[in-house]
């Protein structure tokens, strides 16, 4: 059979989930392809990858947690394969990186726009990873485990579909709170966005943040500038830039997240797989 792993990952972690995740797939004797949608042409050109898509039987879409959904870039290219008034002949699977306290209605929002194509979901997945600004190490073993567990579980039903139903009941929401807090999160996280501010002192041009930014926010003239507009706020530039000439006030990002589990509270378990 042949896979397409497409994905998105700032700050590393999904990209490590996607390769242990090759890693399983090819050991078993199937093709795969894994493609960054955070890299290269495809920051700005989602057309090669729909005009390849449908050589895949099974498609997986993974991307970290971000305002309660998948990242943004995952969400603009759903939207591309929606416009692309295309018939896709490819079954599909999610899997999505958080940092425990809520994957709020990523799974959820990306199986409607799949069943909206007449894409079925087989299965998804949800794994704990430490956020960017902390070098936990990460895939754990547990982790490891977790994605194999997965695999072997889509595998085992011949990567059938799960029915519309069976999803609605799996993908529903944890708490009440997050139906509530939904429609309000967008509009709270623009406000509680950290600052970026370039040293230009310290940088040298080098343009590892220009390649590196996933939505290509940044410009390089005499110094880096970050394009507001397109700007996602994923910080992944503070940490790719190795001369500190991007500063981002991290301290106050604990605060917050601190403060999102008193308000939400953390899942439980943090770790699962739906099929």
């Amino acid at each position: 059979m042949q896979f397409k792993l497409i994905y998105i990952s700032p700050n590393g972690t999904t990209e490590k989930t996607t390769q242990v995740l090759k890693n399983i797939i090819e050991k078993d004797g199937h093709a795969v392809e894994h493609i960054n949608l955070g890299r290269g042409e495809y920051r700005q050109d989602f057309g090669p990858i729909l005009e390849t898509i449908n050589a895949a039987d099974i498609v997986g879409f993974g991307a970290p947690a971000y305002h309660m959904d998948m990242l943004e870039s995952m969400k603009m290219f759903l939207q591309a394969l929606q416009s692309a008034g295309r018939a896709y002949q490819f079954r599909a699977f999610l899997y999505l990186n958080y940092g425990g306290i809520t994957s709020g209605k990523a799974f959820s929002n990306t199986a409607q726009v799949l069943e909206a194509l007449n894409i079925p979901v087989i299965g998804a997945m949800k794994v704990t990873a430490p956020h960017f600004h902390h070098p936990d190490p990460f895939p754990t073993k547990t982790t490891e485990a977790l994605i194999g567990d997965f695999y072997e579980a889509i595998k085992t039903k011949d990567f059938a579909p799960i029915a519309t139903d069976r999803q609605q009941e799996l993908f529903a929401v944890q708490k009440k709170r997050v139906d509530l807090l939904y429609p309000l999160v967008h509009i709270i996280g623009k406000k509680r966005e950290l600052p970026i501010t370039i040293k230009a002192d310290r940088c040298k041009s080098c343009g590892k943040c220009v390649k590196e930014c996933p939505v290509g926010a940044i410009r390089l003239d005499d110094v880096a500038t970050i394009e507001g507009a397109k700007c996602i706020h994923c910080y992944h530039c503070s940490v790719a830039c190795k001369l500190g000439a991007v500063a981002v006030p991290v301290e106050k990002l604990d605060t917050m997240i601190q403060l999102n589990k008193r308000i939400i509270g953390m899942e439980s378990p943090l770790n699962a797989i739906y099929y």
